[in-house]
């Protein structure tokens, strides 16, 4: 393996460029005196003592003691160990933090959150909006709404709902392309029943209610929606509809 390979690779496990060249001209020297491994390493001189303490210090060189003093690293099997076990630390850490700040975000968004009308340019970014406040659900999905191809956006949101056992129930109008997102919605543990309808309308958790406002099956230059976080009495009225037409409709 090439020296400027050896190099990268270290300095993607976490060194210092100097660092890199200083272990990979040990891996090369086996033992040597500074300034031999400043030559070789091609680390200045006036540095190369400075990389050698930070790297005894790490482990992953072994300080000779005499006079003058010497140096060897450690086999390059164990450089590469503990370099790649403090990169999973350092990646644990990351992962912490990450989880802390989304939540963070997560609490102060839904602090945050209230009725609001919105409006999108593309029918699939009204999908993609609705994925994610299906992925929100915690209970219970309740759709009175087509299914056409462009639910597919939505496809892996629905399945997922219904694998963390999320009750998910539709009374759909299959449009053009939606009779085999249906099937694999059905496939997947949604209960899914055919029934013609006027409707767009989904609610979460029964309170929170997403509404379309704008016909969606018509070609239009943008599409206006709403999203009330926390409207029961709207809940319960779209629940009360749901209720009524669903021993009419029919299995999928």
């Amino acid at each position: 393996m090439a020296d400027y390979t050896i190099n990268s690779f270290l300095e993607k496990l976490g060194l210092t460029e100097y660092e890199a060249k200083t272990v990979s001209a040990l891996f090369q020297l086996k033992e040597a005196q500074a300034p031999e491994i400043s030559r070789t390493a091609q680390v200045p001189k006036t540095r190369v003592y400075d990389v050698l303490d930070r790297l005894t210090k790490k482990e992953l060189v072994i300080e000779i003691h005499g006079r003058p003093k010497r140096y060897m690293a450690i086999e390059p099997e164990k450089v590469f160990n503990i370099l790649i076990e403090e990169k999973k630390k350092e990646l644990q850490s990351l992962e912490k933090e990450a989880q802390s700040l989304k939540d963070s975000v997560m609490l102060s968004a839904s602090a945050s959150r209230h009725e609001r009308v919105m409006k999108v340019k593309e029918r699939t970014d009204f999908m993609k909006i609705l994925g994610q406040e299906i992925d929100s659900a915690q209970h219970s999905v309740v759709g009175i709404t087509p299914i056409g191809k462009e639910h597919s956006i939505i496809r892996d949101s629905v399945k997922n709902a219904s694998a963390r056992n999320v009750e998910v129930r539709l009374i759909s109008a299959i449009n053009e392309g939606g009779d085999r997102i249906a099937r694999e919605f059905t496939q997947a543990g949604v209960d899914v029943r055919g029934h013609d309808h006027g409707m767009n309308a989904y609610i979460i958790d029964g309170k929170k209610v997403v509404l379309a406002i704008s016909n969606f099956a018509e070609e239009k230059p943008e599409y206006h929606f709403t999203i009330w976080p926390d409207n029961k009495p709207m809940a319960d009225a779209l629940m009360k509809y749901f209720d009524h037409i669903w021993p009419q409709a029919k299995g999928m």
